[in-house]
């Protein structure tokens, strides 16, 4: 999926891992996605100064992208950093202009309207906040597993987010299809808890690949909802 997203925007790979901290942390999640992208067969990769050092040449950075890569870490890290600079008006700059922004975990939760800050609580309750909103209305669970692994997390999600937003659980390593993603809850998805199977329409499934794919071309994929039991 990484070098179908490099051939999809067609110029420059910008990796900024501002999940990790400042200094080292940085530096090294930074170079390991250059690393990776220049292995998948990307030809101009860079990694972007740190927006929390030097926000100028950061900016600068992310303006030369066509693809933006924003690696894993702690979401409630990336999120500040994305919000007390300009990076989050930069992301959204670029996703106007055409470009694409890949995100990984923490870095795809982020993007959504709504993201889980694991390390945060409020009430008893992992913090849930309000994230970039530059996909559709979707909260992403990373390195999902089904069951009652994220018990915790979905619900403080019942709790603190609307019931028409979509909840997507993302496997761990599902980095070849967007259709790996399983419907955790859909107000438009009909669960059916006698078989644990669910009933969902071909067009709901097609938006969400949309979503997650940033493709206005044909929808191939399919999304394999799954029952929570948590």
């Amino acid at each position: 999926m990484d070098l179908d997203l490099v051939r999809r925007a067609g110029g420059r790979v910008v990796v900024t891992a501002l999940a990790g901290e400042p200094g080292r942390d940085y530096d090294t999640a930074t170079a390991n996605g250059v690393r990776h992208f220049r292995a998948v067969g990307a030809g101009d990769v860079i990694g972007a100064p740190d927006a929390r050092e030097d926000e100028a040449a950061a900016l600068e950075a992310v303006a030369s992208a066509r693809l933006l890569v924003l690696p894993g870490g702690s979401p409630t890290r990336l999120l500040r950093a994305l919000n007390e600079t300009g990076m989050a008006e930069a992301v959204a700059a670029l996703l106007a202009d055409g470009g694409v922004v890949m995100g990984a975990s923490a870095g795809a939760m982020v993007l959504c309207p709504w993201t889980v800050l694991p390390d945060r609580r409020s009430g008893g309750a992992l913090a849930v906040e309000p994230g970039l909103a530059l996909v559709g209305d979707l909260l992403v669970v990373p390195h999902w597993s089904g069951g009652s692994s994220r018990g915790d997390w979905l619900r403080s999600i019942e709790a603190a987010v609307p019931a028409t937003t979509t909840v997507l659980g993302i496997p761990e390593e599902s980095t070849r299809s967007a259709s790996e993603a399983i419907v955790i809850r859909s107000a438009l998805v009909s669960l059916t808890s006698d078989s644990g199977s669910a009933a969902w329409t071909a067009a709901r499934a097609a938006e969400i690949v949309r979503w997650l794919r940033n493709s206005s071309g044909p929808v191939t994929s399919v999304i394999r909802p799954r029952m929570s039991d948590a």
